[in-house]
């Protein structure tokens, strides 16, 4: 019997080595995988939609297993309409435009959502916060948005989550940086009926309190493009790699560290985890891809350069403002006594005011048709002037028409807002005595440059 148990342990063993593919440090593969670093396997892991293989890092080999779809999904489908997140309790695959949640069981694929394809935030950034995965802006069925929905793993459907504060533009393909308890969103795209407007504010999300702020902008010294590059998510880095450059933002101390090397340009993807990171390049032959795990320092090398995360110069404009309200707070105490709290509530009025004008945000189309109209002055224009405008794509006289006034609507809408009269005031509308079929448009003598703060070109 002893001889009996040692034959079957031996067979054992023997079955289980030939039915783990082993790998040396290097893969080489025909398409370019997903690659994530996974916590709850303490493991690097790359997938091209049917195999997936595991590294524990600098040094080890590669493991492959095939995976096994537990449900009415396949491997092309997988690579082309999902992206990986992932947690301290598992890794997960979530649809794009938000929807179905697949997690990774070993070596088999498992729906775990309640859900269905939303098709509604494409394009959204996506982070994690205590191991709750979330998406934030995006776009879908012809509108960009600025929710933030999360995944409830308890009921297996995505939920709203609940902001407060001052909200951001509509945006998606923004840039995402994440600190311990806060992220931060940067430039981006609002796209509608009308075109597609790119935005430059710098926007942050305190992931405790829910609370939305307007930042300002990004340092432009830094050079990022306005829309998204090539990003990788990581827990506690965030990394943008542009040509032969390849830049660290940490948004704790809101600075920004450059790495510059040629191979940066051979870059396909990467996942940094401590002193390790699993790059994939081109390989040496055409149409393939090699991965492997370096040391952080062999893969980066020095620091180049060092900047700061947000723009310097708002935040001195803001010291010497602050310097001056200060003073000219004590000079009201000390001057008008018991007037103070009247003027005090006054002050913080026009400061509440002051502060929604000085965060409007306009796009390049809506500056244009204001300049249209302030150099008309009082005096009017023809609503058919502004068709300059929206002649783009060789659209038909309808469509010009339809997006010409789906964007005055819009317009008038965010002047009554921010200017605190109706919206039947913002557009002062007469017909010509020549022709009543002429319609001519003036702004409201209120709604003027300096009130908005838009300076001059």
């Amino acid at each position: 019997m002893p001889h009996f148990c040692i034959m079957k342990s031996a067979v054992l063993l023997v079955f289980l080595l030939f039915s783990i593919d082993l790998y040396s440090q290097e893969l080489f593969l025909k398409d370019l995988p997903f690659q994530f670093y996974s916590p709850s396997r303490a493991c690097f892991v790359v997938t091209d939609g049917e195999e997936v293989y595991t590294s524990r890092g600098c040094g080890q080999e590669w493991v492959k297993s095939a995976i096994h779809f537990k449900g009415d999904l396949n491997g092309q489908e997988l690579k082309s309409d999902y992206f990986p997140m992932s947690t301290s309790k598992g890794d997960y695959f979530v649809r794009q435009g938000c929807g179905e949640v697949w997690q990774l069981l070993g070596d088999s694929l498992v729906r775990i959502d309640h859900s269905f394809q939303h098709r509604n935030q494409y394009g959204a950034s996506t982070f994690v916060y205590r191991d709750t995965l979330f998406m934030t802006g995006g776009y879908g069925f012809f509108v960009t948005k600025n929710i933030t929905t999360y995944f409830d793993f308890a009921t297996g459907g995505w939920f709203l989550k609940h902001t407060h504060g001052p909200y951001p533009p509509d945006r998606c393909g923004a840039h995402t940086f994440q600190a311990r308890d806060k992220i931060y969103f940067w430039g981006g795209q609002e796209r509608n009926t009308l075109g597609d407007d790119t935005l430059q504010s710098l926007w942050s999300l305190d992931l405790i309190s829910s609370t939305w702020r307007n930042e300002g902008k990004i340092c432009s010294e830094i050079g990022l493009p306005l829309m998204r590059s090539n990003a990788t998510y990581a827990a506690g880095e965030n990394w943008v790699h542009m040509g032969n450059r390849m830049l660290q933002f940490d948004a704790d101390s809101l600075k920004v560290r450059e790495y510059q090397a040629d191979r940066f340009y051979q870059l396909k993807g990467w996942v940094p985890h401590e002193d390790e990171w699993l790059i994939v390049e081109w390989g040496h032959n055409e149409n393939e891809f090699l991965v492997q795990i370096k040391k952080r320092s062999d893969v980066l090398g020095d620091v180049k350069k060092e900047y700061g995360f947000i723009d310097e110069q708002q935040y001195r404009n803001a010291a010497t403002l602050s310097l001056w309200a200060v003073v000219l707070f004590g000079w009201l105490i000390g001057v008008l006594g018991y007037y103070w709290v009247l003027l005090r509530r006054s002050k913080r009025q026009d400061l509440e005011m002051s502060e929604q004008l000085s965060q409007a945000e306009w796009s390049d189309r809506e500056l244009a048709i204001l300049e249209i109209f302030w150099a008309a002055d009082s005096t009017g224009i023809e609503v058919s002037e502004l068709n300059v405008l929206f002649n783009y794509g060789d659209p038909n006289f309808d469509t010009l028409k339809k997006r010409r006034e789906l964007k005055l609507k819009d317009l008038r809408k965010k002047l009554a807002q921010l200017m605190g009269i109706s919206e039947s005031e913002v557009y002062v509308e007469q017909r010509l005595n020549s022709d009543r079929r002429v319609k001519k448009m003036a702004l409201h003598p209120d709604i003027k440059r300096e009130t908005l703060g838009i300076p001059l070109k």
